[in-house]
């Protein structure tokens, strides 16, 4: 029986698919100098977000120790030692958890890396980390005080999912020679929505989810604009403006996966290990908008949205099959793009 403790390195690989169920595959495809990288600095945000979303922690003490966070990743000695000592209010009740707890481990990995990618990673991280400081919430605070319009929304989800939009573009330019400073110039303005997309479907797929443990990302200005509140949103006789307002995040996310589409096709196909990378998130989103426009009312019940194994396999083979021709590739993104709401359509 092998009882070896794992490398750090090794440690790393281990945990991504126990804390990313979706990018944990995906990063596995990438180039082998890319991989540990790419799963270090996802490690790095998800520890940011653990400690974030975690409703153990009181909200001063959340942004204390997100502040401490901040200047451990800029590689501050004391840092560490404060953020081990403080975090312990963490219970490990989770795979997120017991990562934030072992953060150690995960800076030994990053400490390795060159410099120049230490930049790339740091930058980025401190950004979503500060962003997180400034939207943590916690039990007292979550429920009916977090996004009041869509501009806040917006902002949130720039310092969640669009600084890893950039945080990408800058480690791919930073392996590939093919990913040249004209393609990198022309992929940073859709690298924001790149993430915000897939984080945009993220948040509408758990809506209720999210409602019924206190949490809303949905603002008060949507809701407001529908004559809604995030307790009679869920009452049957408001079911059809409840679906206008559903269908009104639906949009945004897919006007967001459009621009992720086009950042996609910028990438050149000789790199085509990152381009399936891209791809699959952004066609298992539209999948996951289509399915939820079947029946979107049902966001509203107990039934946990998710694209049967048969559909997320089938999306594999059609990124194999198509992930060297843009053509292809448009035509099946927009094929999927008629069918989540007829609106859209008339735009194809």
């Amino acid at each position: 029986m092998n009882t070896m403790t794992p490398t750090n390195e090794e440690y790393c690989l281990g945990m991504l698919p126990r804390v990313s169920r979706t990018f944990a595959p995906t990063i596995r495809m990438l180039p082998a100098a890319l991989e540990l990288p790419v799963t270090v600095a996802y490690l790095m945000c998800r520890i940011a977000d653990t400690i974030e979303d975690s409703e153990h922690i009181p909200l001063k003490e959340k942004q204390e120790i997100l502040d401490i966070y901040v200047r451990l990743v800029r590689g501050e000695r004391e840092a560490r030692k404060h953020f081990l000592r403080r975090i312990h209010i963490l219970p490990v009740n989770s795979a997120d958890d017991e990562l934030t707890h072992n953060v150690e481990r995960v800076m030994q990995v990053f400490s390795g890396f060159s410099s120049v990618l230490q930049k790339h990673i740091t930058f980025w991280v401190v950004e979503m980390s500060m962003g997180m400081q400034k939207y943590a919430q916690d039990k007292k605070t979550r429920a009916f005080t977090f996004l009041r319009s869509m501009k806040e929304l917006d902002e949130y989800m720039y310092y969640v999912a669009g600084t890893v939009g950039y945080l990408l573009t800058a480690l791919f330019s930073f392996y590939s020679k093919k990913i040249t400073p004209a393609i990198r110039q022309k992929l940073e303005p859709l690298a924001e929505s790149f993430g915000k997309g897939l984080q945009m479907v993220n948040i509408i797929r758990d809506m209720a989810t999210d409602l019924r443990r206190g949490q809303s990302y949905i603002p008060d200005e949507l809701l407001e604009k529908y004559k809604l509140n995030r307790k009679t949103i869920f009452d049957a006789e408001n079911a059809d403006r409840a679906e206008q307002l559903f269908n009104e995040l639906i949009q945004k996310a897919v006007n967001h996966l459009d621009m992720a589409l086009d950042y996609i096709l910028l990438i050149p196909k000789e790199e085509k290990k990152i381009r399936l990378f891209c791809m699959l998130p952004v066609f298992w989103a539209m999948r996951t908008l289509q399915k939820i426009q079947e029946n979107t009312l049902a966001l509203l019940g107990h039934e946990k949205v998710k694209i049967p194994r048969k559909m997320i396999r089938r999306e594999y083979f059609m990124a194999m099959l198509n992930a060297y021709s843009n053509r292809l590739t448009r035509r099946h993104y927009m094929n999927i793009k008629r069918q989540i709401l007829p609106a859209l359509a008339a735009e194809a």
